[in-house]
């Protein structure tokens, strides 16, 4: 029963290593993320936001806590509304030729933004789990 109990122990010890080296890594990608120059929202496969880092935040010019759970499309000028959720309907669905790249235009209370995006989607297991949107404004 000791053995048993050496071996639960060192399994216990192993486990708890890993789990904070993946605490590490999943706190320096969240570095990374948030102090990118580049403008990144992460979206869940129906254009939900589930986050946004700092410069996005610039771009989109909404305060971070009410980006989350946000429509993406909802930012999205009137006008451009429609041909957007059309793209990331086809983007998601993996229809072949949907674009990756695009430029639409997002809408403050009072700026209007040209923005090129650029999507990757995130893939669980064959199955699309999200969106991850680098946004351009355009100069």
């Amino acid at each position: 029963m000791a053995a048993e109990l050496d071996d639960l122990k060192g399994m216990w010890l192993d486990l708890k290593a890993r789990v904070d080296q993946l605490a590490e890594e999943r706190r320096h990608y969240l570095e990374f993320f948030e102090q990118s120059a580049e403008a990144y929202v992460v979206t869940d496969a129906q254009g939900t936001i589930v986050d946004a880092n700092g410069a996005a935040v610039d771009v989109l010019q909404r305060r971070r806590r009410l980006l989350a759970g946000t429509p993406i499309a909802a930012l999205v000028a009137l006008e451009r509304r429609t041909e957007f959720r059309s793209r990331l309907q086809r983007l998601v669905a993996r229809e072949p030729g949907a674009p990756r790249r695009f430029s639409t235009v997002f809408e403050a209370p009072e700026l209007r933004t040209e923005v090129g995006v650029s999507l990757r989607l995130i893939d669980r297991e064959g199955v699309v789990s999200g969106v991850c949107w680098l946004l351009q404004p355009v100069q």
